[in-house]
């Protein structure tokens, strides 16, 4: 039944986003008009599902009827704006005489390509072996274990209008459209792995495909776009020089040996490093000792100091579902934009729907919204058209209340030293800012200025250079040479011309939004947007996606010509390589021993789902419960039901204000032993509204809220037994 269901929603859905997309009368391609559907129609309908869903509740009739009454809308909309059929019509046959003059195998080849890499790695995310559930990635263990306690708490726990399952009795404040996407399959039978593991695989198909469309909509071509694809998913720096180390002390030789300077002042010494180096590559690759690209859960030491770039596709694609929603709907945006501002006269439905997905985007992911806030001001500076104030209107009337919750919310502590907006100038390349948290400076007019300079000042730093260099390879350099170019092609004269030659073979719409991207960059060297200094690449990935388009411009461009093609080859390399070997210790060929520390961890055991079962069937949905703090913990993961707090980590990451809470959940699980006569578990029972305790013996575990838990307290005051696993028990203690 959930099959049908679910292709029944996959077509009402496809028809959704087609009858929207047959609206936009500016000119697109076929391709474009496709990818931009499925982007519309997964995010709109979904969006219209949540408004169903406060008035009815989630359930297959909201799930359905909300990509039905949006199909019906948009064919509706044909008396007044057109007959949508008509531009899908202009563009199928636009695209059947491309075909024959010029069949788009590239583009084809990297699309079916991507579609079965993508389906291996994301059916191995979360998935149910033997009654438990399991994480295939660090990453997505650590991160969709929280998705995962959001969806749940929707198709499960009925949270809606939300609640923040992991702090209850507060609103959600973190942008939940892509877990209610999700809680929406949960709803039509859909496992809670693949309700989290087939849109995110689906969106990252989808941003793949779009950056190529993107490439070609800016001039750029289809080859420039593959590579762009390639850096956003696999790019980094030159953490991939540590594998020739490993593979030469693999083979005898001495740490001291193993360096390039050595081989270079031991002429004698060369040629049998370099000989035994080469013979021991091809296994030091296939059982990598560490993460190259230095990523914590990756296991051994990183290749450098400060190594903050971790591999697109285990740092953001897998693990961020919201960036992955977020990215697609920036893609969209940029492309309608793009062919509208290419019209000869109005286009007024290619920038209302632009508006409308910026509008969805407080709810999808917040730093899309501000990446794409800084490029499209620029470009609107270049570009002035009416049809802005349109965009602007739909994005001010949809955007407005959630963002004016967003700015009135607190917005982290003082005391638990997460408070957000900050400056940090140098950003994580300031090595002694990155290792104090103090060295933030607040927001202010005369600390903007102040830490503008700072940041400037790094400019002149090789450690700044280097910081980037080892993280990004030639991204950064690369952006330097253009901003050179692009400031001397000012003026005139040979200075001038210099310049213009510095910048010639990229067009015109690509350098104007390489160069708009540059102010992201920047922002994010001096302001830190989130309580976690990292959260910045969040931002520094929409600077990244136009250096791939500017990377794979220049490389198609050199690769006409064998010298400049060794060139080309050398530095879509530095980019590639890191990330190439990341992926490469993904595959089912890597050893046990890998595949130990890398792959396959327990979210839940089969115990905890039969406890997470109990729970759904015996306490009230929305019963709150004093719960441990893990992770991964199957009260919130799988039950649905709101903890009183989540996991620390998370919640500090985004910014929450404690309060007292953090103080009295450990005051809680402390016990009163050696004061019972003033015992203040009562009082803050109350205080939460919290029915039920749970008690878990793995008091060590990461995340675990309190290591001196006074198991034999609870376990003495007679509260009654819920329901137990074999190392959790959960007490009623409504009494």
């Amino acid at each position: 039944m959930s099959a049908f269901l679910g292709l029944l929603y996959v077509l009402l859905t496809a028809a959704a986003g087609a009858a929207t997309a047959g609206h936009v009368r500016a000119r697109l391609t076929f391709f474009e008009r496709a990818l931009i559907a499925a982007v519309s129609g997964i995010v709109l309908s979904c969006a219209l599902t949540y408004g169903l869903a406060l008035a009815m509740g989630l359930n297959v009739f909201t799930v359905l009827a909300a990509p039905a009454v949006w199909c019906f809308v948009g064919v509706a909309a044909s008396r007044w704006v057109g007959d949508p059929r008509t531009t899908w019509l202009d563009a199928w046959t636009e695209a059947r005489v491309r075909w024959r003059e010029h069949p788009p195998w590239l583009a084809l080849a990297f699309g079916l390509t991507t579609a079965v890499v993508l389906a291996a790695l994301f059916a191995h995310a979360v998935y149910s072996t033997g009654g438990q559930l399991d994480a295939g990635y660090p990453t997505v263990w650590a991160d969709w274990s929280q998705h995962l306690s959001t969806a749940a708490s929707f198709a499960v726990g009925g949270n809606i209008p939300p609640q923040n399952p992991l702090l209850s009795g507060t609103p959600l404040l973190y942008p939940f459209l892509p877990d209610f996407h999700s809680a929406t399959l949960m709803a039509l039978g859909f496992s809670a792995g693949a309700a989290l593991a087939i849109p995110s695989a689906v969106l990252a198909l989808l941003s793949a495909l779009l950056i190529v469309a993107l490439a070609q909509r800016l001039g750029a071509g289809t080859g420039a776009g593959v590579i762009a694809a390639l850096v956003c998913f696999l790019g980094g720096g030159i953490g991939f020089e540590a594998v020739f180390a490993d593979a030469c002390t693999n083979h005898g030789f001495a740490a001291a040996q193993c360096t390039l300077g050595h081989v270079v002042t031991h002429p004698g010494d060369a040629a049998g490093i370099i000989s035994g180096t080469l013979r021991d590559l091809p296994g030091t690759i296939a059982a990598q000792p560490r993460a190259y690209d230095g990523l914590p859960s990756g296991g051994g030491p990183a290749p450098f100091d400060n190594m903050q770039w971790y591999t697109p596709l285990l740092a953001w694609w897998l693990p961020q579902r919201t960036f992955a929603y977020g990215f697609a709907v920036a893609l969209v945006v940029l492309i309608l934009v793009s062919a509208a501002l290419r019209e000869p006269g109005r286009s007024w439905e290619a920038f209302v729907l632009a508006g409308l997905l910026l509008g969805l985007l407080p709810l999808v992911h917040v730093q899309t919204l501000i990446a794409l806030a800084l490029v499209l001001i620029v470009i609107a500076l270049r570009h002035r058209r009416v049809e802005w104030l349109a965009l602007l209107a739909v994005l001010v009337a949809v955007a407005a209340p959630r963002l004016a919750q967003l700015a009135v919310a607190p917005h982290g502590s003082e005391a638990f030293r997460n408070v957000y907006p900050s400056l940090r100038p140098g950003w994580l390349a300031n090595v002694g800012a990155a290792a104090d948290p103090s060295m933030r400076l607040g927001i202010s007019p005369g600390n903007l200025i102040v830490a503008t300079g700072q940041a400037a000042e790094q400019l002149a730093a090789p450690g700044w250079w280097g910081f980037w260099v080892a993280n990004l390879g030639v991204a950064v350099p690369l952006c330097a040479v253009v901003l050179i170019g692009a400031a001397a092609g000012l003026f005139p004269g040979r200075f001038g011309e210099a310049g213009r030659r510095l910048t010639w073979m990229f067009p015109g719409a690509l350098f104007e939004f390489a160069l708009a991207a540059m102010l992201i960059f920047a922002l994010c060297n001096v302001v830190v947007v989130s309580s976690w200094d990292w959260d910045n690449t969040k931002l520094l990935v929409y600077w990244y996606l136009a250096v791939g388009l500017l990377v794979g411009t220049v490389a198609t461009q050199w690769w006409r010509r064998w010298w400049r093609g060794i060139a080309a080859t050398a530095m879509v390399g530095t980019m590639l390589l890191t990330g190439t070997l990341v992926f490469i210790r993904l595959l089912p060929s890597t050893p046990e021993r890998v595949a130990a520390t890398n792959r396959t961890s327990t979210i839940v055991t089969a115990d905890e789902r039969r406890l997470a079962a109990e729970l759904e069937a015996r306490t009230a949905k929305d019963a709150v419960f004093l719960t441990f703090g893990r992770p991964n913990d199957p009260v919130l993961a799988v039950a649905g039901r709101p903890g009183v707090m989540g996991y620390y980590g998370w919640l500090w990451s985004y910014g929450v204000d404690f309060g007292s809470r953090y103080g009295d959940v450990q005051t809680m699980y402390r016990g009163c032993g050696a004061t019972p006569a003033s015992c203040p578990i009562p009082a803050l029972l109350r205080k939460y509204d919290i029915s039920y305790v749970e008690i878990d013996d793995r008091v060590n575990d990461p995340g675990a809220i309190q290591a001196s838990t006074d198991l034999r307290w609870w376990a003495s005051q007679g509260f009654r037994v819920v329901a137990s696993s074999d190392h959790i028990t959960i007490y009623d203690v409504r009494g």
